[in-house]
């Protein structure tokens, strides 16, 4: 190694350092207390920071949620696998789906909440 690749690889891990808390405060605004909930009989908008217990009436029965220290998950469904109340706490990015009674929860993105597709 050079002394000039050296030098490099010193600018490039100081920058990161420097940037890191910056980074760090963006991804923080960035997540939601906010979750959305949505079946076929419409949607509500949850806020995380309060512990509730939520049912949400599917198209073969109901689905209950628990939202518990900024959490929630589904604890509770009339669906024959019981995919749903298996799959853990919502996370951003990946939606807690109960497909049997056209349920599920997303993390709202705070850009209006529109879906991308609906599936049926």
């Amino acid at each position: 190694m050079t002394r000039a690749d050296a030098m490099l690889l010193a600018a490039l891990a100081a920058f990161a350092l420097a940037a890191y808390p910056v980074a760090a405060a963006l991804a923080g605004d960035a997540a939601s207390s906010t979750a959305i909930l949505a079946g076929p009989y419409g949607e509500t908008r949850i806020d995380l920071d309060v512990d509730a217990l939520i049912t949400v009436e599917g198209r073969g029965g109901p689905v209950r949620f628990e939202v518990e220290d900024g959490l929630i998950r589904v604890v509770d469904a009339t669906c024959p696998d019981g995919v749903c109340v298996r799959s853990g706490v919502l996370a951003a990015g990946a939606p807690i789906v109960c497909a049997p009674n056209g349920v599920f929860a997303r993390m709202a993105d705070g850009r209006g909440g529109d879906l991308d597709a609906i599936s049926r």
